[in-house]
């Protein structure tokens, strides 16, 4: 699995806490974005990309606000195992064919 599986919202993470499963998704879709790869993004470079959102939608750049939650939730960004320890349904099975993406938990369970 790589970042791209991870971009939807991390509901009813290990933190319980809105604010840090946001931040999580928004690493995740940065990582995506950047080489699909994963490693452990910098602040810094997580406040370039959020500045980059703010450029191109209404949600972006809060990153100053955001750094709290940010150090809370780094570590389990930087593999899919770390993830999945996060959030265990977290990661979505991606279709190229342009369909919605099916959580991964229920693709195995059929």
């Amino acid at each position: 699995m790589k970042p791209v599986n991870f971009m939807r919202s991390p509901m009813s993470s290990i933190l319980q806490k809105s604010e840090a499963e946001w931040v999580a998704q928004n690493i995740m879709k940065i990582l995506a974005r950047t080489g699909n790869e994963w490693r452990k993004l910098t602040f810094e470079e997580y406040e370039k990309e959020r500045l980059a959102d703010a450029e191109n939608d209404n949600f972006g750049y809060l990153a100053a606000h955001e750094k709290k939650y940010f150090d809370q939730v780094i570590d389990y960004t930087i593999s899919a195992e770390a993830a999945i320890s996060f959030c265990k349904g977290w990661p979505m099975e991606i279709n190229t064919r342009g369909a919605t993406p099916v959580p991964i938990e229920f693709m195995k369970k059929g």
